[in-house]
């Protein structure tokens, strides 16, 4: 039995009552760094101290005597340390008490050093990899944001792209009959002078008018057809004229021969967006319509994707006229306010800040946007309008305009009930620049 025990890897020990040690194997005496003859006898506590976290386990809660004093059988992990070197071990122990004997307690000890140690590695290579993954994880959902942005920005583009070849083929088709209008309207008009002059001396030098023709000049009021016939020319011009500006508006809009960098006028683009967006300022019913005020200042050229910059009035622009008729209907409810008049206005003014940049603001007298939701006034499809009204990606889209494409800022200012104002800072050359 002695001889079978002596051969077993892990190191047993044997004590009395008063924890001595009665007998030991050869792992054990190894593990000690003692010989047979300096362990028996000797108090375990003595041969093998240990310790945890670092704190040295006193007598009363050593293995062996919670062997003996409590009867106990567990185990447990202890730090032990052997010419100087730290080791880990697994420690089991029993009570035993043979009949007629006095009680005594079995320690079996096993060096799990290697295993900790492998342990801790593996548990530092999980650590390890768990922050790959979630680094990994989050490169990966913020390479999905970047690629859904760039979808949404590719339809919106091909939409805009549609829109402005539609825009100028529109244009292209109503440009050349007005032009043909336009200009034979002068031609018109000088041939209705000619003729009128012509019946005037008629009429001065005739003295009686035969009664057929006196009859048919009353049947057709002749006076008043020589009255109005100059007006009617004179509108005809006029509306011919409107019709061209709303062509060049038009043609101006789409910029589809500026769809490089290209140095431009802001203040056309912006009074072409407003001229789209001209039957949403005026109204119908008893609403009075939108006034929009320009206090544009002193811009030079900006080097911009024209095209792109437009883009973004129409988005501005369009909400801007959306916040304006829901506070417009939430005043016309006169159990709300019977005796407020509400005047839909919005300003767009400009200015050059800095010599190096302008800067473009859009202000409204909306009901304005609470200060909660401010900060996701940008983020993808994010909208306080109703399901079906808006998308919310035209904002989103502004920013990605302004800021990635032309290094420029956008943001928002705002209170409740005093409407919300939107700043467009665009460098002038950064682009050029950076293109040359």
């Amino acid at each position: 039995m002695e001889v079978a025990l002596g051969t077993i890897i892990d190191a047993i020990i044997w004590t009395d009552e008063n924890g001595k040690v009665n007998w030991s194997n050869a792992t054990f005496d190894h593990l000690v760094n003692k010989h047979r003859l300096q362990v028996f006898g000797a108090n375990v506590i003595d041969l093998l101290p240990l310790s945890k976290n670092g704190e040295v386990v006193p007598e009363h809660l050593h293995p062996v005597f919670r062997a003996l004093k409590h009867q106990l059988n567990a185990t447990d992990i202890y730090e032990f340390k052997r010419l100087e070197k730290n080791l880990i071990l697994e420690v089991s122990w029993a009570y035993v008490q043979i009949k007629n004997t006095d009680s005594s307690a079995i320690l079996v000890i096993r060096d799990v050093t290697a295993r900790q140690t492998a342990e801790v590695e593996l548990q530092r290579h999980r650590e390890q990899l768990r922050e790959l993954v979630e680094e990994q994880t989050a490169e990966l959902v913020a390479a999905n944001e970047k690629l859904k942005k760039a979808q949404v920005q590719l339809v919106q583009t091909e939409k805009m792209s549609s829109l402005g070849q539609l825009v100028a083929g529109i244009a292209h088709e109503i440009n050349n009959p007005v032009n043909f209008i336009y200009a034979n309207l002068s031609y018109i008009q000088r041939y209705t002078q000619d003729i009128l002059h012509v019946l005037k001396l008629y009429q001065n030098y005739v003295v009686e008018t035969p009664n057929n023709i006196l009859q048919q000049m009353q049947e057709v009021d002749l006076d008043f057809i020589i009255e109005d016939l100059p007006k009617t020319v004179s509108s005809l011009e006029i509306g011919a004229e409107r019709i061209r500006q709303i062509v060049l508006s038009l043609r101006t809009f789409s910029r589809l021969d500026e769809a490089e960098l290209k140095k431009v006028n802001i203040h056309e683009g912006i009074d072409s967006t407003l001229v789209i967006l001209g039957h949403r300022l005026t109204t119908d019913g008893d609403a009075a319509n939108i006034e929009v005020i320009k206090e544009y200042g002193d811009l030079p050229l900006v080097c911009c994707y024209a095209g792109l910059i437009n883009q973004v009035f129409m988005n501005i622009l369009g909400n801007a006229i959306d916040a304006v008729e829901e506070c417009s209907r939430y005043y016309s409810d006169r159990s709300l306010n019977p005796d407020c008049k509400y005047q839909g206005i919005i300003t767009i003014s400009t200015a050059s800040t800095t010599p190096d940049w302008i800067t473009i603001r859009i202000a409204d007298n909306g009901l304005g946007i609470p200060e909660h939701i401010q900060h996701q006034l940008f983020d993808p499809f994010f909208t306080t309008k109703p399901v079906g009204k808006g998308t919310g990606l035209g904002l989103s889209i502004s920013y990605q305009i302004i800021v990635e494409q032309h290094h420029g800022k956008i943001g928002c200012n705002s209170e409740l009930g005093k409407g919300a104002e939107f700043v467009i800072e665009i460098p002038l050359t950064s682009l050029l620049d950076s293109r040359e």
